[in-house]
């Protein structure tokens, strides 16, 4: 008959009932880690079942230790008591209960352990192998004893075989002081970067030892303890030194706070680097919630870590996937999507500030209204949107294959200031010569077989043609990925403003009071200097753009532009292969 249930909470490490056998007796059952129950043990083998826990973890199993007592019926009444009185507290209520079970869970007789297979789910090993590769760190952070996620570690290529581990354990600082301990590890790890600098990425280098650090929760307590003046402890940034000089940082007996702590430290750290914790139970909420991207696998740990996440997967293998192909994409388009806007609107609005000092400043517009209102609507929305819905810069299977190109878009390289300066600097060029090149080409200068001169109309629209037209050849310069729906929304939208423009110019428009863009735009296209300027500015507006990517991708190519280069290659050189067969009727391909 069960009695009590001591629930289980990550604090203590254990659960346990109180049981009433059939004959009347009451025992009391408590399962845990052997960190929490051998403490409490005074009978049983307690140094042969030691020894047997220790191997089992080193083979990777994920063990639990069982202990009871046998309780007389006024032991069990106090307990009762006890219990009872913690529960019905209105004030530290949970304090009061945990010291009730810290008060009950002693004296125990250990029974034995148990050890279960904890497999791996398929491709882990080299899911975590690619995110490194990438140029992602990968800490993992678990409650199990060390040697079994050691273990695991080694499993999934986290530790190979050539890392040396460090240890930043309980055990160690009981024999060494907490200071001491880090400055020595602070040595090790530190000891080549004089003459030799790591990978900021991954801390992977072929030059250099690769170390793994191994760290426990109580030695994370200490070094998370802030001092006595309130202030916090000077061991955190000597521990993130010694974690940004290793390979991987593997976190064991970690509280569910605690992995949130571990979380929080980094993501506060002077690099400030994006965060992304990916976990698979109800203890990985609080990690989840803390990073900045939060990943939960749905599975036999129930779906606590799913409903809590940004972004839910079956299985951890799609973790490779969902960030070196999907989110590289994602990348790539989102950064040429909001660089392009800020890119078109300075071509779009900087020639109507400059020819305010040509007006007088009447607050004439440069544009009829009509082209106004269209630019960012009808002429230039479309190509950009299906860019940065379908852009794919390399191919997916590339990407699968080689993960060390997501390094090219790693600490948002392509939302940097630098980047960002130069887009703005290429549309303020772009717009000068719009209107420069038009009105230095066009000024006092006879334009038609007429002898008619260009007006106020005809030089806006001459200037909103060469925009229109630089700023989507911009798109289609930067667009690797041509679909057929690529080819018809970019030439597409070319073809609507000359048509849109013709229909506007070219018809008397019964409810419009005035008619100031009748016959502006044939006027102009029956001009031959006209289609001169048009292509001429056009050009003189995408070199510099065209030479800035030539040069660059010959001069300093990135891993991605090489790739590109390669597959070119491969697509031209590739062979055609005839089929021959024998048939019945002859030979045939």
């Amino acid at each position: 008959e069960l009695l009590e249930i001591l629930s289980f909470d990550s604090v203590r490490r254990r659960m346990s009932v109180i049981v009433r056998a059939a004959t009347g007796e009451i025992y009391l059952f408590c399962k845990g880690a052997d960190s929490s129950i051998f403490p409490r043990v005074t009978e049983g083998r307690v140094d042969q079942i030691r020894a047997r826990v220790e191997r089992n973890a080193v083979e990777g199993l994920r063990t639990l230790c069982v202990a009871y007592k046998s309780m007389a019926p006024e032991e069990y009444e106090a307990a009762c008591r006890l219990l009872q009185t913690a529960k019905v507290a209105l004030q530290d209520r949970e304090k009061k209960l945990a010291e009730a079970y810290e008060q009950i869970e002693r004296d125990l007789i250990l029974l034995g352990a148990t050890a279960v297979e904890d497999r791996l789910q398929e491709k882990a090993a080299d899911t975590i192998e690619a995110l490194q590769k990438a140029g992602i760190k990968v800490w993992v952070l678990t409650g199990d004893k060390m040697e079994t996620a050691a273990a695991t570690c080694y499993a999934c290529k986290l530790f190979r075989r050539n890392t040396q581990l460090l240890e930043l354990t309980t055990k160690r600082i009981e024999e060494q002081s907490l200071h001491d301990v880090l400055f020595e590890l602070s040595k090790t790890v530190l000891r080549c970067s004089g003459s030799l600098t790591r990978d900021n990425f991954s801390g992977l280098s072929a030059d250099m030892q690769d170390y793994g650090l191994i760290i426990d929760g109580a030695a994370l307590s200490l070094i998370m303890k802030p001092r006595e003046d309130g202030s916090s402890s000077n061991y955190r940034e000597l521990f993130l030194e010694i974690c940004r000089n290793c390979s991987a940082v593997l976190c064991c007996r970690m509280a569910p706070l605690q992995k949130a702590q571990i979380v929080k430290l980094i993501k506060f750290s002077k690099e400030h680097p994006i965060t992304l914790a990916i976990g698979d139970g109800a203890n990985d909420v609080s990690m989840i919630l803390e990073a900045h991207v939060g990943i939960g696998v749905i599975g036999k740990e129930g779906r606590q870590a799913a409903r809590n996440s940004d972004y839910a997967i079956p299985k951890f293998k799609h973790l490779k996937k969902m960030l070196l192909v999907h989110g590289h994409f994602y990348y790539i388009r989102i950064s040429e999507l909001v660089q392009y806007f800020f890119y078109k609107n300075v071509c779009f609005i900087f020639p109507q500030f400059l020819y305010q000092f040509f007006c007088g400043f009447s607050q004439q517009t440069l544009y009829d209204t009509a082209y106004l209102t269209l630019y960012n609507i009808s002429f230039t929305s479309l190509p950009i949107l299906l860019y940065s819905l379908m852009e794919q810069h390399v191919g997916i299977d590339v990407l699968k294959r080689d993960p060390s190109l997501y390094r090219d878009i790693a600490k948002n390289a392509l939302l940097r200031w630098r980047v960002f300066t130069y887009w703005t600097f290429l549309g303020l060029f772009d717009a000068l010569v719009f209107f420069f090149g038009a009105y230095f080409m066009f000024e006092n200068t006879v334009v038609t077989s007429g002898g008619q001169m260009f007006g106020n109309w005809t030089f806006g629209t001459l200037v909103f043609t060469v925009m229109v037209f630089t700023v989507t050849l911009k798109l289609a310069l930067d667009t690797h990925y041509w679909t057929w729906i690529n080819h018809f929304v970019i030439w597409g939208s070319l073809l609507f403003y000359i048509v849109f423009s013709l229909l506007w110019g070219g018809i008397i428009w019964p409810f419009l009071s005035y008619q100031r863009m009748y016959y502006v735009f044939l006027h102009m296209l029956s001009s031959g200097p006209a289609w001169l300027g048009i292509i001429l500015l056009i050009t003189v507006s995408l070199l510099p753009d065209v030479l800035k990517k030539v040069l660059c991708r010959q001069l300093w190519p990135t891993a991605t532009e090489r790739t590109q280069a390669r597959n070119q290659c491969l697509s031209v050189e590739q062979p055609t292969v005839f089929m021959l067969s024998q048939t019945s009727s002859g030979l045939s391909f």
